[in-house]
């Protein structure tokens, strides 16, 4: 069974919660939650060093419920495999960028693919990808909601296309 989350230092919202564990060329992963399902989107850092920073936050890597990833950089896939591993949790990845980054992945129990423009759940959380410009095969952003809560997330942005910005607006 899952707890409930609590962070003084995650941003909270009436049914998601969202902490940033790290943002930059060095390594890109949030952690999302409703507190029942728990979500990282992309793990950029090494494994020992996302579990580090989420046991920091008081936040559970055991409780993890899947991995979402937005492209193959490594900034962004560096710990995926070995956290999907390690916890047993699906990864959601684009089929283009699954080609592009199973090599250095490893072996994934349970890949689950996604395709920008089409929306799925993880249990209660709907994760709705779309396309962004990036230098990656098929790099995706993401609105993630719960009820009347939204959160947008598109990182390394090259523009922000009229598609972006309206996915983002909503």
């Amino acid at each position: 069974m899952k707890k409930k989350i609590s962070s003084p230092e995650a941003g909270k919202s009436s049914d998601i919660t969202l902490c940033m564990l790290s943002s930059g060329s060095k390594g890109n992963s949030i952690y999302i939650s409703d507190g029942a399902t728990s979500v990282l989107i992309d793990a950029g850092l090494s494994g020992i060093e996302i579990e580090r920073r989420m046991k920091s936050k008081g936040l559970s890597p055991e409780d993890l419920d899947a991995i979402v990833v937005s492209h193959e950089h490594a900034d962004h896939i560096h710990g995926v495999g070995v956290l999907s591993r390690r916890f047993a949790v699906p990864v959601y990845i684009s089929r283009k960028t699954y080609k592009a980054a199973s090599p250095f992945l490893g072996k994934i129990e349970e890949i689950r693919t996604f395709e920008c423009g089409l929306g799925f759940k993880i249990d209660n959380v709907s994760f709705h990808p779309f396309s962004v410009s990036h230098d990656a095969e098929d790099t995706s952003g993401f609105t993630v909601s719960k009820n009347s809560t939204k959160i947008g997330i598109a990182t390394d942005l090259g523009i922000a296309t009229a598609m972006v910005k309206e996915h983002l607006k909503k």
